[in-house]
């Protein structure tokens, strides 16, 4: 990887992590796209490019998270929307390891413009006092995000939305439930990076580490809030035409 590659695959994460685009698609096109061979050695460095967002969203989103630490009811909602996850990436784990199979991307970006658009054609919601069943129903959508292609802000926004939530009060859970589902992912793949191939860590320069994630952290504080202004005005359908666009170009790219 040059320090050129490194740069441009952290921008494309800063920039697409936060829209309902699925930033793992994206990534995966900027390597085809830069001739790298996807695989293995660049799981590490695609974290680290992770690390760099999520500290984007911890610093914007900084007195949210304070205000969801020291409210109980808030703390049990976030907890509540955790749970399908956790067996889900364990028990579905060959399903993921065969969706991740890079011809099925198309398919899975056009079912996140499938996502966006039934979201959108809802009627505008409201401001409302969340209940369990609706985090429940968007901690089960955030299942689909394991499978790269699925936007995982897509999902979850969307399934608040078909709970009757207006578009920011959707995006503004999702966002925070967010924080402890990518930290618990980057916890778990570090490992089994180090526990399998540890030989992956030190396929890249360390300036290569560093500069994909300065790139991703500076993009990506500009990124998130801008996507909190889009969702203010609720206007989504153009990601939905834009993930049913590339959908097709990659369905076309990995299956020609």
């Amino acid at each position: 990887m040059t320090l050129i590659q490194a740069i441009l695959l952290g921008l494309v994460q800063g920039l697409t992590e936060f829209f309902p685009i699925s930033s793992s698609a994206h990534l995966r096109l900027a390597k085809w796209f830069l001739g790298m061979p996807d695989g293995e050695h660049l799981l590490f460095f695609d974290l680290v490019c992770h690390s760099g967002t999520l500290l984007a969203l911890l610093f914007t989103l900084r007195r949210e998270i304070w205000g969801v630490l020291t409210s109980v009811r808030q703390m049990a909602f976030f907890s509540l929307a955790l749970i399908p996850l956790v067996p889900a990436y364990f028990l579905l784990k060959p399903v993921r390891l065969a969706a991740s199979d890079p011809s099925y991307l198309g398919y899975c970006l056009m079912a996140t413009a499938g996502i966006l658009f039934i979201a959108s054609w809802q009627k505008r919601g409201t401001e409302v006092a969340p209940k369990w069943k609706h985090v429940l129903c968007i901690g089960l959508m955030q299942t689909m995000a394991l499978i790269p292609g699925i936007s995982r802000s897509g999902s979850t926004i969307a399934a608040g939305r078909l709970c009757g939530w207006e578009w920011l009060q959707a995006a503004r859970f999702s966002f925070l439930l967010a924080v402890p589902t990518i930290v618990g992912g980057q916890v778990l793949e570090t490992a089994r990076l180090i526990r399998g191939h540890s030989e992956a860590i030190g396929s890249v320069a360390a300036s290569c580490y560093g500069a994909g994630f300065a790139c991703a952290f500076g993009l990506g504080l500009v990124a998130v809030r801008f996507v909190f202004w889009v969702y203010e005005k609720g206007s989504v359908r153009p990601f939905a035409w834009y993930c049913l666009g590339l959908g097709l170009f990659s369905w076309a790219v990995f299956h020609g």
